[in-house]
């Protein structure tokens, strides 16, 4: 296909090339201690025969990520081997020679292709269904009681055609610039850049992989989707959070969905023979076919996978590497989670609780004082499983079943959007194109929240784990101005979160303008996007007689914003500047950055919690899931 001048195609290409440049400046920073970890797992697939990569130790750095990534790291080290055989050798600890560096530096930034070949895919896709909505008027919101609130659109060349000419022009202009903000928010994620170019991991790669089944999922090739997630799971286990949601929906919407046609033909069996059970078999068998199918292509999976290791009788000794529980709920440095707050009322409350006691005469607060001592706290930077000195302890089951739970109200949305909208559209169990079209594009945010709902109550979360949640939310945020805002709290708290991890003087500036870039970026772009007078957001508003006002940010998501100001201020001024904070206080930096990190990401997954709620109890309290496209 021949590219014109400011097509998608040619925008999103020069995106792509601005992303590489950055990532190729990015090449001389520092490198933490992942680069080791990952040049001693080159090392291990290719010098070790398969039977010792999951036994070696040589290393502290033992190799802990599921089979496929592994056999992604036996692929570079081919590669590896030309470019230098010495980092190569098991017991070359620290090996970091320019030779070395350049190459896994470089690696990380060819893999990266895969993201950027999805986000061309998702860009594509949003515009294309941008330029068929945005004529459609007022969004899919249906009746305030009863159902799921959700209408079928109108059909796309129906609707479309009826705009004037002008109208029309706007619209697909407002559709392409959808879909190149979309790249730009993924190609160029501030996240990506400083856990990926700077702190070393090869986050892109498996990222891109997501999207690319997410993609597949909007456009109907819900096999392929399935698949990819499968390989997904074979390269970082830790994806399993959002398992749940790809089990419901492709059951769902894939192996056991109905459409108009099938329901005719349902309606016709009926008719013909009292009983409408020839068209109930159909569906059923279909339903199991295709089930079948989706099983085989994630058991091949598995099974490529994990096969040679169920030979070797070695499956306890994968699994003891991908889960080792014996690592704690915390890292040294606490992801902005819902444990972050947790821990810090337990620290300030152990610091307390002796005066407290002393005032009232009693032993209010009691204090596990083993836990309470420096070297056994949570504030300790050991890895080892850390107990709280006064609050009840989080075990691996609690953790467990607070995802779960949180899960819950977008497995049961999920399942009761396709329902719902059949039923509005097309009578009992159809669900014709417009509406599965929906559906596929609620996926997008029933995935961030799905992965969100892991990052918030998963054990031994990282704090890098929130960039996960935040590709498949852009997705939704150049969509939907409720997404938006919700993108830009979430993406500025996750970020931040980031920061301490590059703690060295010379990657301060660089670091904070990565994140100020992307955060202004996003923000006008966002803005605009739902600004635009071509936007159904912004007619709607016109025909309110009231200004548009893009994102339209309240007055606590700005405050919130402004507050990393003062947050950065203290941490990076005032507590290094007065030695009494120092001493007394050494761990309230890091602390204060992850609790009020993480207010914004529990802000923004309460909001999107009490939209499932509603979805799945069937009477959404707002339109949530209009999307402005």
């Amino acid at each position: 296909m021949v590219i014109k001048h400011g097509s998608i195609g040619v925008l999103c290409l020069q995106l792509a090339v601005v992303a590489t440049a950055v990532k190729l400046l990015l090449l001389p920073t520092y490198c933490s201690t992942d680069f080791e970890v990952h040049r001693n797992w080159l090392a291990i697939t290719h010098s070790l025969p398969i039977s010792q990569w999951y036994v070696d130790a040589t290393s502290v750095w033992t190799l802990d990520y599921p089979p496929l990534f592994a056999w992604f790291e036996w692929a570079l080290s081919q590669a590896a081997a030309a470019v230098e055989p010495a980092m190569l050798v098991v017991a070359n600890l620290g090996h970091d020679s320019a030779a070395t560096v350049a190459f896994q530096r470089g690696s990380v930034v060819v893999t990266d292709l895969m993201l950027l070949l999805a986000a061309y895919w998702l860009a594509r896709d949003v515009a294309a269904l941008s330029m068929g909505r945005n004529s459609g008027g007022g969004g899919f919101s249906g009746p305030a009681n009863g159902g799921s609130g959700v209408r079928a659109p109108p059909p796309r060349s129906a609707s479309f055609s009826g705009l004037p000419a002008d109208s029309r022009s706007s619209a697909a202009a407002l559709a392409g610039r959808r879909g190149v903000a979309l790249f730009g928010l993924l190609a160029l994620n501030a996240g990506l850049l400083l856990v990926d170019h700077i702190h070393f991991q090869y986050n892109g790669i498996m990222l891109g992989v997501l999207l690319l089944s997410l993609a597949a999922a909007r456009t109907g090739r819900h096999l392929l989707s399935g698949f990819l997630f499968a390989v997904l799971l074979n390269m970082k286990h830790l994806f399993l959070h959002a398992a749940p949601a790809y089990f419901v929906y492709l059951l769902r919407h894939y192996c056991f969905e109905t459409t108009a046609d099938s329901s005719s033909s349902s309606s016709s069996s009926s008719s013909s023979d009292g009983s409408g059970n020839a068209g109930r078999g159909i569906w059923v068998t279909h339903g199991l076919t295709r089930l079948t199918l989706l099983g085989a292509a994630v058991v091949a999976v598995f099974g490529a996978s994990f096969g040679p290791f169920l030979a070797l009788g070695q499956i306890p000794q994968v699994l003891s590497r991908l889960f080792p529980f014996g690592r704690g709920l915390l890292h040294a440095y606490w992801a902005a989670n819902a444990w972050a707050p947790y821990a810090a009322a337990d620290k300030l409350l152990a610091l307390a609780a002796p005066a407290l006691n002393r005032r009232l005469g009693w032993a209010a607060l009691r204090v596990d004082m083993a836990a309470a001592a420096g070297s056994a706290n949570l504030a300790g930077g050991l890895v080892k499983v850390q107990r709280f000195a006064v609050l009840p302890q989080i075990t691996p089951p609690i953790t467990a079943a607070a995802v779960l739970l949180a899960l819950l109200p977008c497995l049961v949305g999920l399942w009761r959007l396709g329902r719902a909208a059949g039923r509005v559209a097309v009578g009992p169990g159809a669900l014709p194109a417009s509406s599965r079209q929906h559906v596929r594009r609620v996926f997008a945010r029933a995935l961030a929240y799905s992965c969100l709902c892991g990052f918030v109550f998963g054990w031994h979360v990282h704090e890098k784990a929130v960039i996960v949640a935040l590709l498949p939310l852009a997705v939704d945020a150049v969509c939907s101005r409720l997404a938006a805002r919700r993108f830009l709290v979430l993406s500025t708290a996750g970020h931040y979160g980031l920061l301490p991890l590059l703690f060295r003087p010379e990657e301060y500036g660089t670091k904070i303008l990565l994140v100020l870039s992307y955060f202004s970026g996003a923000a006008v772009a966002l803005g605009a996007l739902h600004g635009d007078a071509a936007s159904p957001h912004a007619r709607a508003a016109k025909a309110r007689g009231k200004r548009n006002v893009g994102l339209a940010l309240g007055w606590l998501q700005r405050a919130y914003l402004a507050g990393f100001i003062a947050v950065e201020l203290y941490c990076s001024v005032v507590h290094e500047r007065v030695p009494a904070l120092r001493e007394r206080l050494p761990f309230a930096p890091l602390m204060l950055t992850s609790v009020y990190c993480s207010l914004g990401v529990l802000g923004v997954w309460g909001d999107m919690a009490l939209e499932w709620a509603g979805e799945a109890a069937g009477h959404p309290s707002r339109s949530s899931f209009d999307a402005d496209i």
